[in-house]
C-alpha cells in the first residue's frame, strides 16, 4: 500500500489546505485490533507498524500528512493449508489470508471523503494484486459492511486466482473498504482463499476444502473490531 500513499499525497494535501485553517497534524496510530480478538479467531499481526510522514509546500504553507500501516494473517488458515498442501508437495509461503489496514492522518484530523479514497485505492488494489502474482484479480461487486460504533462503509469485492504450481491454482478473493475514525481516515483491504481448489499430484486429484463465506465473515468481524 506504499504506492498508494504517494498516489494520495497530493489530491489530500490540496483538500487540507481548502478545508482547514490549521495544519497541524496528529500522529498517526495503526489500524489496531485487540490482541486477544485476534488469538480467538487465530489471527495474527505481520511485521511492525510502519509509520511515515511526508511534507509539503503548497500555496506557501507547509503541511503534513502521517500516516502509520499495520499487517495481519490468518495463522489457523495458514497451518490447516500447510498440513493438506504438504503431504503432496512444499506449500508456497505466506498462503493465507492477510488483511492490510492504512490510518490517514490530514491536518486537523479532516475526514476523506469516502468515494474519492475508495476510487482512487481501487486501483492501487489491482496493481498490488498483479505484483502478488495474482491472475485476473477484478472487482465483482459493490457492498456494504458495518464496521466499529456502527457505521457503515462501502466495499469493494474483488476476485481472481493465484497459480501454486502449473497445474494448480488457488481462487482468491478480496475486499476494499474505507471509513473515517476518530480524526482519521482508515483504508483496509484484505485477500484471502475463496473456495475449494484442486491439488494435482502425479498419481491423483486431491481437493483442498476452503471455506471462503466463513473466511469472508471472520475478515469482516475483525473489521469491526478495528480502530
Amino acid at each position: 500500500m506504499k504506492n498508494l500513499e504517494k498516489s494520495l499525497v497530493i489530491p489530500l494535501l490540496v483538500l487540507a489546505i481548502v478545508l482547514s485553517g490549521c495544519l497541524e497534524t496528529p500522529v498517526a496510530a495503526p489500524p489496531a485490533i485487540d490482541s486477544q480478538v485476534l488469538e480467538e479467531n487465530g489471527w495474527v499481526q505481520v511485521g511492525d507498524v510502519v509509520r511515515d510522514s511526508k511534507s509539503f509546500e503548497i500555496g506557501g504553507r507547509e503541511i503534513q500528512i502521517n500516516t502509520a500501516r499495520i499487517t495481519y494473517a490468518d495463522r489457523e488458515l495458514e497451518e490447516y493449508l500447510m498440513d493438506q498442501i504438504g503431504v503432496y508437495r512444499r506449500p508456497p509461503q505466506n498462503l493465507t489470508a492477510h488483511i492490510l489496514a492504512m490510518r490517514i492522518v490530514l491536518p486537523s484530523g479532516i475526514p476523506l471523503p469516502s468515494q474519492l479514497v475508495l476510487e482512487m485505492a481501487g486501483s492501487q488494489v489491482e496493481e498490488m494484486a498483479g505484483a502478488m502474482g495474482l491472475k485476473d484479480f477484478h472487482q465483482v461487486n459493490m457492498t456494504t459492511i458495518e464496521v466499529r460504533d456502527g457505521k457503515s462503509a462501502e466495499a469493494k469485492i474483488y476476485a481472481g486466482e493465484i497459480p501454486i504450481s502449473e497445474k494448480t491454482t488457488i481462487p482468491v478473493k478480496g475486499v476494499l473498504t474505507t471509513w473515517s475514525a476518530s480524526g482519521s481516515t482508515i483504508i483496509a483491504s484484505a485477500i484471502y482463499p475463496g473456495d475449494d481448489f484442486v491439488l494435482e499430484t502425479e498419481d491423483e486429484k486431491v481437493i483442498i476444502e476452503i471455506d471462503g463465506a466463513a473466511e469472508y465473515e471472520e475478515i469482516v468481524e475483525l473489521l469491526q473490531q478495528m480502530e
